[in-house]
């Protein structure tokens, strides 16, 4: 069967943006006072398990997602509950209710965390490790990891993602060259839960240095590493998983015999298989002109981004800076810094608020249309949302949206058209309820 491999676009106007955060190793942020556990995570609510004036350790479950992929969300400090239902800010920019735990420094951990004979797990063993430390997609997804090998299909291949296409983001090709070992028995283990045969590293062919690492580090046949062009949003999925192996898919990639994982996510199963060790903490990458010393910082989750701000040198002063949850082009822009680095947040970019220039009324220059990875038309959806036609907005298939921000960069007009396209996006698949 014919089909069309999703399109990428070389983004040309960030060179050197990466190279902000790499100019140090990776730094540590382990002794905030308090941290904030959500009772929210990716809509659904959580149950807590804990209440006021509890004793907490690191690693101890205190929530519960609730829901067909619930599973626990850990303590990543040993301390006091402080309160259950406080409201802090969370990424998406709502203010959703915490669990406030003050930190006691001991670093008691929870009996839980022990290690493991890893020679004697199977592979439902390892499934439901990655449930019970709350192992997540690191990449910003957030989805339930042992959700992943448990697939309906049968699996051949795991593919990791290593692309990491966003402008400024470095954690992953940190981890990479810094977590090698840790990375690639991770892949052996999401092998062996899946019944894969073979794994693949997807990776930007210009990262020659992280190359050369894994290919030195790589000793099996059956772990490869496959390049991919330097082009946004080559880091997607589907992007990869198309030429890796040829096939496209309608939903998930298991629908191909693939898994996918991210590399954060990869290295946080190798903690969780050997040692139990729940995901408590995380690689952030700190980054953008307005900050006095970017960085990648290791952080307990449920810190707060003010404080790891403050802890490694600060903003600078006499600029009027913007801050980005998330990546440059799928982010978004918050009014407020004191945000709860929660598993799914991967970076936060303070930069110079851009000047605003105002839109122009479409030229009709079809450029949205051609670098839609998804082949969507972003000007038409926009005109059927301004129009409120719900009909016509499903016959252009604003459902399958990625929100990747192409649309909106390579627009002449300056119109947006992601912003449009996301808002429909939703609108489709809410009619379908």
């Amino acid at each position: 069967m014919f089909f069309r491999k999703s399109k990428g676009l070389h983004i040309s106007e960030f060179p050197g943006h990466k190279e902000l955060s790499l100019h140090v190793g990776p730094s540590e942020f382990n002794k905030p006072e308090y941290v904030y556990i959500p009772l929210v995570e990716g809509g659904a609510p959580c149950d807590c398990l804990v209440k006021i004036g509890d004793k907490v350790k690191v690693g101890q479950a205190v929530a519960q997602k609730t829901g067909r992929f619930g599973l626990p969300l850990h303590s990543s400090i040993s301390g006091e509950v402080m309160s259950v239902d406080k409201k802090m800010w969370h990424s998406s920019g709502k203010m959703v209710p915490m669990i406030e735990i003050k930190n006691d420094f001991l670093d008691t951990l929870d009996p839980s965390i022990k290690p493991n004979n890893v020679d004697e797990l199977t592979s439902e063993d390892i499934a439901n490790i990655a449930r019970e430390c709350g192992i997540v997609g690191l990449g910003g997804s957030g989805f339930p990891t042992f959700v992943k090998y448990q697939p309906q299909n049968p699996i051949s291949t795991v593919i990791v993602n290593a692309v990491e296409c966003e402008p400024y983001l470095t954690a992953d090709y940190t981890l990479v060259k810094t977590r090698t070992d840790d990375l690639i028995r991770g892949i052996k283990y999401a092998m062996k839960a899946t019944g894969a045969h073979e794994a693949y590293i997807a990776i930007k062919k210009n990262k020659l240095e992280a190359i050369q690492i894994l290919t030195e580090h790589i000793a099996e046949e059956n772990i490869k590493v496959f390049p991919v062009q330097d082009v946004y949003p080559a880091g997607w999925e589907k992007f990869f998983v198309q030429r890796i192996m040829n096939k496209t898919y309608k939903s998930l990639p298991s629908e191909v015999g693939a898994v996918v994982n991210n590399v954060a996510t990869l290295v946080a199963l190798t903690d969780a298989v050997e040692n139990n060790m729940p995901l408590t903490t995380k690689l952030v990458t700190f980054t953008g002109e307005g900050l006095e010393r970017p960085q990648n910082v290791y952080v307990k989750i449920g810190a707060l981004t003010n404080d790891v701000i403050a802890n490694i040198g600060g903003y600078k002063e006499g600029k009027d800076l913007q801050f980005v949850a998330g990546g440059l082009m799928t982010g978004g822009s918050l009014m407020f810094d004191s945000l709860v680095i929660n598993r799914s947040l991967g970076s936060v970019i303070v930069h110079e608020i851009p000047k605003a220039a105002p839109s122009l009324a479409c030229m009709g220059c079809g450029k949205c249309v051609v670098n839609c990875p998804v082949f969507l038309s972003p000007i038409e959806i926009k005109r059927a949302l301004d129009a409120k036609n719900e009909e016509k907005l499903a016959e252009l298939k604003a459902d399958k949206c990625i929100a990747c921000g192409l649309c909106s960069y390579i627009c002449p007009s300056r119109i947006e058209l992601t912003e449009a396209t996301t808002k429909a996006r939703a609108i489709v698949l809410k009619g379908r309820k």
